[in-house]
């Protein structure tokens, strides 16, 4: 059954439940895809339909931010509703780790060097996604690890790193202990990383202070370079777990 098939057998089924709020929102989908088919003067694919979903969908979500602001509770929850039913008709959305997981696979199949090419690695990871992740979610993925994978390789050698056994059982160490052990020691990463960027913003400042002296611009410099090093660890060593954890 296609999903235009499908649509026109929910509305005929939510009628004689005297479903009212789905009746509605199924009408005026059915109503925008007929605007829809007049335009393209074709019959209307799966992923085309999909696509004008996808569009009131967003618009839903966008009115909403509107109501919120307007106090508008009862119409939040309308729109809610409505956007409950539309999701019915919607490929499941990926989960974050899954997301990840696609993006990190993106960025080594493209084999991008620089932040610029940004662009190819959204083509590939919105591609390899099939509509489970709006294009939304999957640039604020990219931009997130991007840098990452730019800084430490880990997205190369991701490849290498799923190939190795690192399940808990293989590991001999109960699963869940081990996954707050990891999520512990990201943690702890992250705020090893606070110093570093600390050294690099305090020898900036020095060497910007120092005038010509060269003792002073040569402990600056030391400085910087001591914040530059240790940020690439914690971010290689915080990818690195990442990696790890999502193997668990």
């Amino acid at each position: 059954m296609s999903l235009q098939e499908q649509l026109s057998e929910d509305m005929k089924a939510s009628m004689k439940a005297k479903d009212s709020a789905t009746l509605s929102t199924l009408r005026l989908l059915l109503s925008a895809l007929k605007n829809k088919k007049i335009d393209v003067q074709h019959e209307l694919s799966d992923t085309e339909i999909q696509d004008v979903i996808k569009t009131q969908v967003k618009q839903l979500k966008d009115s909403i931010v509107s109501f919120e602001a307007g106090g508008r509770s009862d119409m939040v929850a309308n729109a809610n509703a409505e956007i409950s039913v539309l999701a019915k008709y919607l490929p499941a959305q990926m989960s974050d780790e899954e997301l990840s997981t696609l993006v990190q696979n993106a960025i080594a199949q493209t084999g991008v060097t620089s932040k610029a090419d940004i662009g190819k690695v959204m083509g590939v990871a919105v591609k390899a996604s099939q509509g489970r992740a709006d294009g939304a979610r999957v640039r604020e993925a990219v931009m997130q690890l991007l840098p990452v994978c730019l800084l430490t390789g880990v997205c190369l050698s991701q490849p290498v790193l799923a190939a190795i056994p690192l399940t808990a059982e293989n590991l001999g160490v109960n699963a869940s202990s081990m996954e707050l052990a990891l999520r512990i020691f990201r943690v702890l990463i992250l705020w090893l990383g606070i110093p570093a960027i600390s050294l690099i913003l305090t020898g900036g400042f020095r060497y910007m202070i120092a005038s010509s002296r060269d003792r002073e611009h040569q402990e600056s410099w030391g400085l910087i370079m001591q914040g530059f090093f240790a940020t690439m660890i914690v971010a290689g060593l915080f990818a690195v777990s990442t990696v790890v954890l999502q193997q668990l």
